[in-house]
């Protein structure tokens, strides 16, 4: 609030007439502006901050936008903070540009927790044009500012409670936007029906300003050289790191790579092709996604080669192919985590996991259905993940990986892979992993979709997780959902149900603690997987005034988060309280019941 804004005044030169201005320092949502939309469903909270807090057991939207005017030169800036860990589908997005054909919104809040600037265009998916760094909007108050510089390129700016300056996360360059008369600012909150989730916003500032507030620049990433490695294989040399994560590059004529990885260093990228690069013949190359690591700017890249059939570093020759990995023996690779019912717009997924002790190949393997009779449908190979799946390694397979990424949370982007794989049944379907050359059985897996667990009764876009990596693949008890918390999925790293029972870890529920973000964290540890949950909160006199958790899914560790408030949205009187916890399973374990007196401040 004041701390904040004589910290923009230093940053910034006062040098522009501002459009407009909000700081919530009245007693309602329309004190000093007028905001319209859902108005009734925001409110000014005791720290000044216009807050959202949205319905349990519900998922929509809720809005509040402003007029305000444009100009060629431009800058959006606010706080905003989030009281919960951002997912896809759980966030908030500040609309700062809408015309009849497209509009422009930063999103804040996603899996990685990035704050980035996203393009819709009529009914198309939105494009990604700033990608910001991960980790950003997670329980902390974040600064960001946007501008708008010759009515064609964006710059996005953030700075969070730690940080001293602004750092920029990058710009884009866009065809010239026409100059709008009248239009809106719009907060847009978007929620989940599986928790409470807190929206904060402050310290609202658009104007004609649109000068750099970050300390310096690091030198966008430029490419420097393309070199032949083979007649399958490029070397993509750049001026600074990059980052692939996302990228894609694609020949004219020879379609998309089957491999993009880094060389010694994340400014190197090497990029295979199923076919031939031949020689005295002119291709036309481009990228797509493909990012500047330091600045998380878009990098426009395309181009047309020629080849001559010499690979264009005589001093590093082709290195001799590494020898062929031995077969994989049965159970050595397991699945590991199915998606047989993805979210609309979403892909399929199949997990496996490499629980042998020495590295394996998928090379000679394929993937099949099995039919009522016992043979099997049509066999998908599994010879183009061209890749080496460490022990203790992940290999996550989909028809396509755009229809995975932008609905989980990605940790490993490497381990996916795509390809053709069988279709799986939403209901149940036995899924079976062999050996091309031999037909030996590797894993198999009868899943059904009564393996969830009983709390989730919407199972789109929920990941059916195997428990114990170790215990046979055909018990039921064996597999149960991702949690909530986990974002419904963990594709390509460790499953959140995931439980050894040698590991016994002891059961462990700590009291509600106030984080900084006006949240109570309540920090737990449990002894087996798929337990459910209730926690109440009760008055001195025996009163339930607040829910907390209601048949929630838990993982083997984890937090519950509330707000503070009663069912009423109010928040509870401070003083002396009675927290209720009671964890229970589905299976005749017994329950854990926690019950202790809390203070509320």
């Amino acid at each position: 609030m004041k701390q904040i804004l004589l910290f923009f005044g230093l940053l910034l030169p006062i040098c522009s007439f501002s459009q407009f201005k909000e700081s919530f320092s009245g007693t309602g949502v329309t004190s000093d502006n007028p905001w319209e939309g859902d108005v009734d469903m925001f409110a000014i909270n005791a720290s000044g901050q216009l807050e959202f807090v949205s319905p349990l057991g519900e998922a929509g939207e809720a809005s509040l936008y402003i007029p305000t005017g444009y100009n060629d030169t431009m800058s959006w800036e606010i706080d905003v903070a989030l009281g919960f860990k951002a997912t896809n589908a759980n966030n908030a997005r500040i609309q700062v540009y809408t015309d009849d054909d497209i509009s422009y919104y930063i999103q804040i809040g996603n899996n990685a927790g990035q704050i980035s600037l996203y393009a819709k265009e009529g009914a198309k998916t939105a494009k990604l044009c700033i990608k910001g760094r991960e980790s950003l909007s997670v329980g902390k108050f974040a600064s960001v500012r946007l501008t708008l510089d010759d009515g064609k390129r964006w710059t996005l700016y953030t700075r969070t409670s730690g940080e001293s300056s602004y750092q920029e996360e990058g710009s884009y360059t866009m065809k010239y936007i026409p100059v709008q008369p009248r239009a809106q600012m719009r907060i847009l909150c978007r929620y989940i029906k599986s928790r409470i989730s807190n929206f904060y916003f402050d310290n609202i500032e658009v104007s004609e300003n649109t000068t750099d507030p970050s300390p310096e620049e690091s030198p966008e990433a430029e490419l420097v050289d393309v070199r032949q490695l083979s007649s399958y294989e490029l070397q993509f040399v750049f001026s600074s790191p990059v980052d692939i994560s996302d990228a894609s590059c694609t020949i004219d004529g020879l379609g998309e790579t089957v491999r993009i990885a880094y060389g010694e260093d994340q400014s190197l990228v090497n990029v295979k092709f199923s076919n031939r690069l031949e020689i005295e013949t002119d291709y036309y190359l481009a990228w797509d996604n493909l990012f500047d690591l330091t600045n998380g700017a878009l990098i426009d890249l395309a181009l047309e080669l020629s080849f001559d059939g010499e690979t264009e570093n005589p001093e590093n020759p082709e290195k001799p192919e590494e020898p062929a990995e031995p077969d994989v023996e049965p159970g050595e690779l397991i699945f590991n985590e199915l998606l047989p019912n993805p979210y609309t717009g979403g892909s399929e997924y199949i997990e496996l996991y490499n629980r042998s002790r020495r590295r394996l190949s998928l090379k000679g393997l394929a993937i099949a259905t099995r039919k009522p009779d016992g043979s099997l449908n049509t066999h998908y190979p599994l010879s183009g993940v061209d890749a080496v799946i460490e022990e203790g390694g992940y290999a996550l397979l989909s028809k396509d990986v755009g229809g995975v990424k932008p609905f989980y949370f990605i940790s490993s982007p490497d381990v996916l892979y795509e390809l053709k794989l069988p279709v799986l049944a939403n209901t149940s379907a036995t899924l079976v992993l062999f050996r091309e050359a031999d037909g030996a059985l590797i894993d198999e897996a009868s899943y059904s979709s009564k393996w969830h667990a009983a709390s989730i009764k919407d199972q789109k876009g929920v990941a059916l997780e195997r428990i114990d990596p170790d215990a046979p693949t055909q018990e039921m008890s064996n597999w149960t959902s991702a949690i909530a918390i986990a974002g419904y999925g963990t594709p390509g790293y460790q499953n959140s149900q995931q439980y050894k029972k040698e590991d016994n870890p002891a059961t462990h529920i700590e009291p509600p603690v106030l984080a900084p973000d006006g949240l109570y964290h309540i920090r737990y540890q449990l002894n087996h997987p798929n337990y459910h949950c209730r926690a109440y909160v009760y008055d001195l006199n025996g009163r339930r005034v607040a829910g907390i958790a209601n048949h929630q899914l838990m993982g083997m560790e984890g937090e519950l988060v509330w707000n503070g408030k009663d069912a009423d949205g109010m928040h509870l009187l401070t003083g002396l309280y009675i927290i209720y916890i009671e964890v229970y399973g589905y299976d005749g374990r017994q329950s854990i019941k926690y019950k202790k007196p809390f203070l509320i401040q």
